[in-house]
């Protein structure tokens, strides 16, 4: 297994088993700009610079080319992405002779013509019947609706981004830490906070099909009712391990950033029952 920019022993739930699939390989090479749980398991890591270190470009959510000029020079043995894969290419007896990353976009330039256009895509009017015909919308909205909670387990708990941060990588900048730090603490609307007599920094404990936690919790006006928040560029406590992942029978996308059925108990400051 060839992982580049990844790092699934951190990302995905326990229940997927990525660390038993991991030990099991002859091979792991783990390409990444740090030294993830992923590359620490790896027979051979191989250090990447990060986008302020190598020159590119990318393509955002909008179809828009970007430029990526180097900023810094690159640290230690890192170098970009296109030379390591270059090197083992090369390695393998393939003839690849790329010798900067405008090598690399003069051939993209060659083949889709148009591409390189920093930010002046082709424009697209939008059809919006021929995605709603068919049954479309039908189908979409039963794939994707909410399994209605029971009353024993009431809340839905979801994974998602900080402003300040991205994934995991973003988790390796100490001034992003500063301002965004982990609280450990799971997010909470303040009315269902108010109707379990929660106080900010109270003991809970979140139960779901997989497991049981126990964390603080917090105010939080953002998330909505019967719902639970916590980061997901964060694995202490390990939240990401209660959740379950569902795969889409149609897309074949997994998710395991949602999921619906948790039971929160509230612990006793003095006694600390539940």
């Amino acid at each position: 297994l060839y992982v580049v920019g990844e790092n699934p022993l951190a990302t995905l739930p326990a229940s997927v088993e990525v660390r038993a699939a991991l030990d099991r390989l002859e091979l792991l090479v783990v390409q990444d700009p740090f030294l993830t749980e992923t590359g620490n398991m790896a027979h051979a890591v191989l250090p990447a610079t990060t986008s302020a270190e190598k020159d590119g470009t990318f393509t955002n959510l909008e179809g828009r080319v970007l430029r990526v000029r180097q900023a810094m020079d690159a640290i230690g043995e890192s170098v970009p992405d296109w030379q390591i894969m270059t090197s083992l290419a090369n390695g393998l007896g393939c003839q690849w002779e790329y010798d900067s990353a405008n090598d690399v976009q003069a051939e993209i330039m060659k083949l889709l013509p148009g591409y390189y256009n920093l930010g002046q895509p082709k424009k697209i009017t939008p059809t919006v019947d021929q995605y709603l015909s068919n049954g479309y919308a039908a189908g979409a909205a039963a794939r994707y609706k909410r399994v209605p909670s029971d009353g024993k387990r009431p809340f839905t708990l979801q994974m998602g981004q900080l402003l300040y941060h991205s994934g995991k990588l973003s988790t390796a900048a100490p001034g992003l830490i500063k301002i965004g730090p982990n609280t450990g603490r799971l997010r909470m609307n303040p009315a269902d906070m108010e109707r379990l007599g929660l106080q900010d920094g109270a003991s809970v404990k979140l139960t779901s099909d997989r497991g049981t936690l126990q964390m603080g919790v917090q105010f939080d006006q953002s998330v909505a009712p019967h719902t639970c928040f916590f980061p997901e560029h964060f694995n202490e406590p390990p939240v990401k391990d209660l959740m379950s992942v569902h795969v889409d029978p149609v897309t074949g996308v997994p998710s395991c950033h949602v999921a619906s059925g948790f039971r929160l108990n509230v612990n006793s400051v003095a006694s600390g029952e539940t």
